[in-house]
């Protein structure tokens, strides 16, 4: 206990040098704000034949850091980068820049990338005729495949014929083989002879390379617009017999098509003159 008690003066007196030797602190910094990023950019078509090119230009005061989005999944950090699309389409261009404090500032175009020979009211050739295949639905006409109103009648090239399926329930698939893989970048679709409500309305159109692994090529659900004539319609098929064409973004060939009808004008019928897959374009004379 004695012991103790010699230590405690020492201790007393190392607390006491260490507090008056504390230096006073210093006071913080204030780091003043820089000025804020400022940005503006312009595009340019450095070949106008070649319509999937483009060059952007901006121009920047007060960046750090830039990032391009090409509203294609690529991006860039360059300040003025060049970019080729894959496709045509409408694309959200975004350019974002930051200072070194963090502050940002951003500008952002809707880009219509089109070609300029592509022709919405037009079609190529149908790899059902040209091709030939092997069609095989998911339920027939009562009567098969080869009855006067089966199934084979949808891919026979005559809008007078039609393919019905009685006990409609949004679940009818068709499947078309192709003897050889094709490009495709369109399909068709004509409405049959009477009945308006059997029509379909929506729809998902697939492709296959292996009849394994299926890729959406499009879907459409009640449309109500044809960018080939320009008209808004009340229903899908307006007009009896009325064919109807649809493009698609693909550069892989496949060898198997399929649409999945998911829902017609309320029938518990469905019926369909014409289905095609199609090449994007006709071909050049």
């Amino acid at each position: 206990m004695k012991k103790l008690f010699n230590i405690l003066p020492v201790l007393s007196l190392v607390a006491m040098f260490a507090v008056g030797c504390k230096k006073d602190a210093k006071p913080v910094a204030v780091v003043p704000d820089e000025p804020k990023p400022v940005l503006n950019f312009t595009y340019t078509k450095p070949d106008t034949t070649k319509f999937l090119e483009y060059q952007f230009t901006s121009t920047l005061q007060n960046a750090k850091d830039i990032l391009w989005q090409f509203g294609d999944d690529s991006t860039s950090v360059e300040q003025n980068p060049f970019h080729k699309y894959v496709y045509e389409g409408k694309y959200y261009v975004t350019l974002t820049t930051r200072n070194s404090q963090g502050y940002s500032a951003q500008q952002e175009i809707l880009l219509n990338v089109v070609d300029p020979n592509n022709d919405l009211s037009k079609v190529g050739p149908n790899y059902f005729l040209t091709v030939g295949g092997t069609l095989s639905v998911s339920r027939d006409n009562g009567g098969g495949p080869n009855a006067n109103e089966g199934s084979l009648k949808v891919v026979d090239g005559d809008p007078n014929t039609k393919f019905f399926q009685s006990g409609f329930a949004g679940d009818l698939v068709m499947t078309f083989k192709l003897d050889t893989p094709k490009l495709a970048g369109a399909y068709t679709m004509t409405s049959a002879n009477d009945s308006d409500d059997r029509d379909p309305k929506a729809w998902v159109v697939e492709g296959s390379a292996d009849g394994i692994k299926w890729i959406q090529l499009d879907s459409k659900n009640n449309p109500t617009y044809d960018p080939a004539t320009g008209q808004t319609y009340n229903e899908v098929f307006p007009k009896r017999t009325m064919r109807r064409i649809w493009q698609f973004n693909n550069n892989v060939l496949y060898q198997w098509f399929r649409i999945k009808i998911k829902g017609n004008n309320n029938s518990r019928d469905f019926q369909l003159a014409e289905w095609s897959i199609n090449q994007k374009q006709p071909n050049k004379k």
